[in-house]
């Protein structure tokens, strides 16, 4: 499953038929609940993905950036 699958498609990658499922059933709900629960955890993998590819691509000579650095007053 990719961030791009429709809700369709991961029904019939899960073997069943989409246009047979009775959409005021407990398997229905829990189909949607499920591709939720899996479209959640694919973009919060590709917002970490990139929000470390971004610290990597600001850090000073491929060092990690400080986080807080206080000057001498």
């Amino acid at each position: 499953m990719t961030e791009d699958t429709t809700f369709k498609e991961f029904v019939e990658e899960m073997g069943l038929n989409f246009f047979l499922l009775d959409f005021n059933s407990r398997r229905y709900r829990d189909l949607v609940e499920r591709f939720n629960e899996v479209k959640q955890k694919i973009k919060a993998e590709a917002e970490a993905l990139e929000h470390g590819m971004t610290r990597a691509r600001l850090a000073p000579n491929g060092r990690a950036p400080k986080e807080h650095v206080q000057r001498p007053r």
